[in-house]
């Protein structure tokens, strides 16, 4: 405002030269009117053309917008707008001390002192959308160069064939480099602003994100790097154990006849319990790499919990296998009954005992326990006496005749 005002005296005492001194003002005011219309026409038409061709303007277009020409026109009364108030500040009854205009000049001035941090922040911001945009696109194209959703496809597929191509992963990368980009630029514009209230929160929240970066990157590489080696053992269980005769072995326990049980084979089991525990301990381990003691806290508890469901379901399955094998064994060699009491018994033990280590019901579980136990010994007891009695009838029928011998009637005398 000072190099205008400036400007403005010097042009002054050019006029003064050759007209009196009380129309130099009126002259300079129209002057100013005049040339600052156009002036303010021209930079309303470069601002709506700059607006429509970018993406924003022409997608209100599309849709019966025109952000471009509402923009301009706003641009247009401001900035003629200040050449009025320019004009009439040669006029000291207007413009003076305690005139009308007095205040209206005074935010002007003060929005003009301002006016370099805002252009430096627009600046900042363009600035940082394109070199967002360099870094998304040179990342993006660097990581598909490099197959790296191939790569990623096959770790988590097995077969790359057999995996559907895709750019997810090198997409997402680019975009998390953009956005890095972007947030560097935006807390440098917020501090160019110097407004305390908006460059303060944004700078804590970028500190704050640049620390949790590494965390989250060793996190991921973590987990990447678990599930891998978890693959990874898994296709060695099921391509090893069946060549070693394992899954043969258990299905002719199970069978007892040297025929295939019909099912999921053992070595594919062993295989995803390979897989599921080495993939979470790489999620333990990428949970504490974040180190985030409440998420870490509440990660260990579902952790432990479903660590007890599955050694109790272990339990069940593996006293389900036993007594289907030690019912088959006792059937084979005491009698189909007695193979269906020892299967049906070691089953509710076995039941029992995985309820137990899931911690279901504790109490519950105890006490139906010790009742299921009692009535077993109730039933064997008097199962038993009454089996007893009645295979044992014509032993102790002998028994009795011999300690009580029936003695002949004596015949009556004629």
């Amino acid at each position: 405002m000072e190099k205008t005002e400036e400007a403005m005296q010097s042009i002054e005492g050019f006029l003064s030269g050759f007209m009196p001194a009380w129309l130099v003002d009126p002259v300079m005011a129209i002057a100013t009117i005049i040339v600052g219309y156009f002036i303010s026409k021209i930079a309303a038409s470069i601002v709506a053309g700059a607006i429509n061709r970018t993406g924003i303007g022409r997608k209100a277009q599309t849709t019966g917008g025109n952000i471009g020409k509402s923009l301009s026109k706003a641009v247009f009364w401001v900035l003629w707008l200040v050449f009025i108030l320019m004009a009439l500040s040669g006029f000291e009854q207007l413009s003076g001390e305690g005139g009308p205009l007095e205040p209206l000049n005074g935010m002007l001035s003060s929005v003009f002192s301002y006016l370099p941090n805002l252009i430096g922040t627009a600046l900042l911001l363009a600035i940082g959308f394109i070199v967002a945009k360099v870094g998304k696109e040179a990342t993006q194209s660097t990581l598909e160069a490099a197959q790296v959703d191939n790569l990623v496809n096959k770790i988590s597929a097995g077969d790359i064939e057999s995996s559907t191509p895709s750019n997810g992963i090198a997409k997402a990368v680019g975009g998390l480099i953009g956005a890095i980009i972007i947030l560097f630029f935006g807390a440098a514009a917020a501090d160019t602003l110097q407004i305390d209230a908006i460059s303060g929160p944004v700078s804590g929240m970028l500190d704050m994100i640049l620390d949790y970066i590494p965390k989250i990157l060793a996190a991921t590489a973590i987990l990447a790097i678990s599930i891998y080696i978890g693959r990874w053992a898994k296709g060695l269980a099921e391509n090893t154990l069946p060549s070693l005769g394992f899954d043969n072995s258990l299905n002719a326990i199970g069978g007892l006849d040297g025929e295939s049980s019909a099912g999921t084979k053992p070595s594919k089991i062993v295989g995803l319990v390979a897989f599921v525990g080495i993939a979470l301990l790489g999620l333990t381990a990428a949970f504490n790499a974040l180190q985030i003691p409440q998420l870490s806290e509440v990660f260990e508890t579902l952790l432990s919990f479903g660590g007890s469901i599955t050694l109790g379901a272990i339990i069940i399955g593996a006293g389900l296998f036993i007594a289907n094998f030690v019912s088959r064994l006792v059937t084979q060699t005491s009698g189909e009954l007695a193979g269906r009491i020892i299967k049906y018994v070691t089953v509710v033990l076995v039941t029992f005992m995985g309820l137990s280590q899931m911690g279901i019901g504790q109490d519950i579980v105890n006490t139906a326990f010790e009742y299921s136990l009692g009535a077993v010994a109730f039933a064997a007891g008097v199962g038993g006496a009454i089996a007893f009695g009645l295979g044992g009838r014509d032993w102790a029928k002998g028994k009795l005749g011999t300690w009580f011998p029936n003695k002949p009637k004596s015949r009556a005398k004629k």
